[in-house]
């Protein structure tokens, strides 16, 4: 596990003597300094300095610009160096040559911080550029600098807005911080509907010196944070990253993350299959999901999501319960839970016949629940004790409360009370659902949510929110379980063999796995036809004869591969079609009873580790997309988990009057092979076990392939 630390930097004595966050001098600075000042409507230094004082900003404010000796009837100065203090937070309203020989000047004096607007691109550019200079600079300096690029942030613990943007005025504190890697994000999330809100929002930008996972552990060290949601392009610093996920997860806070730009990179350059389907995407998020981060499809999802953890929801290991105004929407909320995983609390008799008592003839009581009779009859006292009925059941863990409203109109405006009543009536969450998300309904959104009463447009989006919300788990449930010592002189062996060669041939990959008591097919390696009539003497039939020429990898797309060999004059012609056609040299192998296949893979990604993947297996494994990642070594319960997000996993259990399959084998393979490339994966690139036989005795390696780091 990677060591946990926090980056302090001493900015003054006080600092030290507290232990003061190195980002606190940035993001909650005494004292601004703006570079490029200007009363000129529309700069950026002007923007910037305006919401500052319409804000109500009460640190120091010092303006720095050689062509005016006063602006906005204050001193300006003509650089940092001759300010009256050093300042806490300096930002730039200037970009290019003349930029970095202020920021020169910045870093010399010792500033606490800077904030950079420009993408600080120059043409004609020399060697190191621009922004390689200024992180080298900023870096050796030890001071932080949000962006180049950035939109700036909002500190709204301490009412500190550096922005030239405009976010809403009079927007209460709240309980989420919002990173982005893109500054028009800040934008788009923070300066919109007033349902979001936020202790912190952070444009880092191109994080000249501070990465997302020094933005994180900042918000952790934050009172007001209860969730912390990322608009993520990279990780500049993959140890401080996971460094901080661990910390989030330690203090219960979670981190809710969209990923941009998920092109596999790397994929074409893989050697194996396993390599082929796996790239630099798959790699982080599998590592997001060993640490725990909830993983969003789209800023949609992610800020509905964050949303809800904000006000403190949990409902691990609990259904849901809904109630509506329409059987068709009910049906729709039934198709799309059913898409995305979510849960429907199995309510008990005792409520099914509570709520039979208030419904009118003709609808059913169920979860989810239609509600609305005809005419809306008893409309209040319906949906009220009905909604009671879902809350005091055992296995309800949030109810979502579904109808139909718009801002300044209602045909059941009766029912606002009863949500508010309901959102009393126990410790459980209420959630509010507008089936439509082009529905304006934005005052009564905002209005209910700063109530405590989550208010979501789109039952779509709502439902994907709520599924985050369910499956958010902690480290122990993962990282628990069986750790295996293997042989350290098998260890050292093998290391010593992959040092050597680009990659392992079948027999000696095979032959790596069973030294490390994986279960392999038995096998010869033969070179002429004596030998294999020798080998299938003392094996028997039915046989398997494979090229073992150097070089030939995937076997089968070269006629490489002659099975089910029923007798001798059979293996001898199979021997001469291979030999004639490839080379002498052949494996021999006794064919496996048939089964599932499986494939089970690993790739060394150089950022994360070793990152087992599991799929279909044979020629299945790239023509389906069905396929699951985790970063090495999983669990028992992790593989369980792994396998379950499979269309595989329905095989192993048995369809149409197929026997199941000895799954708890696969598991015990799947936890022992991540094992074994988490502690030789430093030495090897890629692995690809295909296939896999899974019967109901157990499993089989049927074949081998083993890339090592030449």
């Amino acid at each position: 596990m990677p060591t946990i630390y926090v980056k302090i930097r001493a900015h003054s004595l006080n600092d030290l003597i507290t232990m003061r966050h190195w980002l606190s001098p940035l993001l909650s600075p005494k004292s601004v300094a703006i570079v490029g000042a200007s009363e000129r409507a529309g700069n950026l230094a002007d923007g910037t300095y305006q919401q500052l004082v319409n804000t109500g900003y009460d640190g120091k404010l010092f303006l720095v610009n050689p062509k005016y000796q006063q602006l906005y009837r204050q001193p300006c100065y003509p650089s940092l160096k001759d300010l009256p203090e050093v300042p806490d937070l300096v930002v730039y309203g200037i970009s290019g040559l003349v930029l970095e020989a202020s920021f020169d000047e910045a870093l010399a004096i010792g500033v606490g911080g800077i904030l950079i607007y420009a993408n600080n691109y120059l043409k004609d550019d020399i060697e190191p550029r621009l922004t390689e200079r200024l992180k080298e600079k900023a870096a050796r300096a030890g001071i932080p600098v949000c962006g180049g690029n950035s939109m700036g942030f909002y500190n709204y613990d301490d009412n500190v807005l550096v922005s030239f943007d405009r976010p809403p005025p009079n927007r209460p504190k709240g309980h989420i911080g919002l990173i982005l890697h893109s500054g028009s994000g800040l934008t788009y999330l923070a300066n919109n509907d007033a349902r979001f809100c936020y202790n912190y929002v952070i444009a880092s930008a191109q994080e000249t010196n501070a990465s997302v996972g020094d933005y994180i552990d900042y918000l952790l060290d934050q009172p007001s944070t209860r969730v912390i949601t990322i608009m993520l392009e990279t990780v500049r610093d993959v140890p401080g990253f996971i460094s901080a996920l661990i910390r989030a997860q330690q203090k219960d806070i979670p981190v809710v993350i969209t990923k941009l730009g998920r092109t596999e990179k790397s994929a074409r350059l893989a050697m194996s299959h396993s390599g082929a389907i796996v790239g630099d995407h798959q790699a982080l998020v599998a590592a997001c999901e060993r640490y725990g981060v909830v993983l969003c499809r789209d800023l949609d999802e992610m800020i509905v999501t964050a949303m809800l953890f904000a006000t403190g929801m949990r409902i691990a290991n609990a259904g849901v319960a809904s109630i509506l105004d329409s059987g068709g929407m009910r049906e729709q909320m039934i198709d799309l839970a059913d898409d995305y995983g979510v849960r429907f609390a199995d309510i008990d008799d005792q409520a099914i016949a509570l709520m039979q008592v208030y419904l009118d003839t003709g609808l059913e009581a169920d979860n989810p629940l239609d509600a609305m009779g005809a005419l809306g009859r008893n409309t209040k006292q319906t949906y009220l004790e009905c909604g009671k009925a879902l809350l005091n059941d055992k296995d309800t863990g949030l109810l979502t409360f579904e109808f139909e409203f718009r801002d300044g109109f209602s045909h059941y405006p009766e029912l606002f009370d009863v949500v508010r009543e309901l959102a009393e009536y126990n410790d459980k969450p209420v959630v509010v659902i507008n089936s439509c998300t082009f529905t304006s309904i934005n005052d009564t959104a905002v209005e209910l949510t700063q109530q405590g009463i989550p208010v979501i447009n789109g039952i779509d989006v709502a439902l994907r929110a709520i599924r985050n919300l369910s499956r958010y788990k902690h480290l122990d449930k993962f990282l628990s379980g069986k750790r295996k010592n293997f042989n350290q002189e098998k260890v050292a062996y093998w290391r010593s063999e992959l040092a050597q060669v680009e990659s392992l041939d079948e027999v000696s990959s095979l032959a790596m796995m069973a030294d490390f008591d994986l279960p392999v097919v038995p096998n010869f390696l033969c070179d002429d036809e004596a030998a294999v009539i020798r080998a299938a003497e003392s094996t028997g039939y039915p046989l398997v004869m494979k090229t073992a020429e150097p070089g030939i990898q995937h076997k089968s797309d070269v006629g490489g591969v002659f099975v089910n060999i029923q007798n001798q004059q059979m293996l001898i012609d199979a021997y001469r079609s291979l030999r004639e056609n490839l080379g002498e040299r052949v494996v021999l192998m006794p064919m496996v009873n048939k089964g599932i296949e499986v494939s089970l893979g690993m790739k060394y990604d150089p950022h994360y580790g070793a990152m087992i993947i599991i799929a279909s297996g044979g020629i299945l494994i790239e023509l389906l997309n069905d396929r699951a990642f985790a970063l090495a070594p999983v669990s028992e319960n992790q593989a369980n988990e792994l396998l379950d997000d499979l269309k595989l996993s329905r095989l192993l259990d048995g369809v149409r009057g197929q026997p199941a399959v000895n799954r708890e084998a696969l598991v015990s393979l799947i936890t022992d092979f991540s094992e074994l490339v988490y502690t030789l994966g430093d030495s090897i690139a890629e692995i690809d076990l295909n296939p896999v036989i899974v019967t109901g005795r157990g499993c089989t390696i049927v074949d081998a392939l083993i890339i090592g780091k030449y």
